[in-house]
């Protein structure tokens, strides 16, 4: 059976509407089995400020002393530039146990090859960085993936694979597809589950996403949980 987890969630310290408390207790009312907090990093114009990024910390780290389950600190970094790098730095990323990473704002996206410059923004940032995540992955307004070869998105996931990045099931943008599910476990490479939940009603509704990974064949060990969750 399939673990019930919700690894990205976000709350008041970004663009979500809730604490950290009440999205727990949303959670442990759907049945998770653990759930990580994510909320957008600070370049992104509706992210935690960097003032508060401790405190933010420190109140998940108080929710988790509190909850019935398992709760992981994390954020939801953003890639900035196209040379891969994030808006969190090294010794904040040392206190966290999940590193997710996005890409969402992107200038010159919007004016050429937008399929082929996110992937070459995802591709920088797994290369230079110790990620966990890969959050809604290739999905910036549309799905870019019909845009790419099939060469180019098997070596990313050869990379993701060799570098022990997960890819996101996303459960607000129902991304990504099941052939790329598909390949992802072939290659060895884990899936997480995401709600991109902003507000209790959305913690923890991930039927849709284990609907997929139980089409396309995933098992318990092919989820990120278990690296997390003993």
């Amino acid at each position: 059976m399939l673990k019930r987890f919700d690894f990205h969630t976000h709350t008041r310290y970004s663009d979500g509407t809730c604490s950290h408390a009440e999205m727990v207790q949303a959670a442990v009312a759907r049945g998770m089995e653990a759930l990580a907090f994510t909320d957008h990093g600070p370049e992104l114009r509706v992210g935690v400020s960097r003032e508060k990024m401790e405190q933010m910390l420190e109140e998940i780290k108080i929710a988790g002393e509190e909850a019935e389950i398992p709760v992981l600190a994390g954020i939801e970094a953003n890639v900035v530039n196209r040379y891969g790098s994030l808006d969190v730095e090294e010794d904040f990323i040392k206190k966290i146990d999940l590193l997710s990473i996005g890409i969402h704002d992107i200038e010159e996206i919007y004016l050429g090859d937008n399929a082929h410059e996110y992937l070459s923004r995802a591709t920088r940032a797994i290369e230079r960085q110790r990620v966990d995540v890969f959050c809604h992955p290739f999905f910036f307004n549309v799905d870019l993936l019909p845009s790419l070869s099939r060469e180019e998105i098997e070596d990313f996931v050869d990379l993701a694979a060799e570098k022990n990045v997960a890819m996101e099931v996303n459960v607000k943008y129902k991304i990504p597809g099941d052939d790329f599910i598909r390949l992802c476990l072939k290659k060895g490479v884990k899936l997480s589950i995401g709600s991109d939940a902003h507000r209790i009603t959305e913690v923890g509704k991930i039927d849709w996403a284990l609907s997929v990974l139980r089409r396309t064949g995933a098992k318990r060990e092919d989820l990120i949980f278990n690296n997390f969750i003993r």
